[in-house]
């Protein structure tokens, strides 16, 4: 399913009911650029499987921080919403 929206309330409930789940954490270049971190906060705790952004490194063509990337560069996490509570992200490889 795909929720552009991470804030949508049925995100976490289509997770949570076996659902593959896309979302994206940013709109076309406006959070960016104001370096607004709120949906992209959301999306990592959406539950959402995939997290779609243009912006896995700072932009080359305007000055913001902004940036999508999990701590430590890791590529690959424990879903917040759907993984047991055994899970843990130094269990995950590339």
């Amino acid at each position: 399913m795909r929720f552009d929206d991470p804030n949508s309330p049925g995100v976490r409930d289509a997770a949570r009911a076996g659902y593959m789940i896309r979302t994206r954490t940013d709109s076309p270049t406006a959070d960016a650029r104001a370096n607004d971190t709120t949906d992209r906060e959301a999306a990592f705790v959406s539950g959402a499987h995939y997290l779609s952004t243009d912006y896995y490194e700072p932009s080359q063509y305007f000055e913001s921080p902004y940036v999508v990337e999990f701590r430590d560069g890791a590529v690959a996490r424990c879903n917040p919403v759907t993984a047991p509570p055994t899970c843990s992200d130094d269990q995950l490889t590339e």
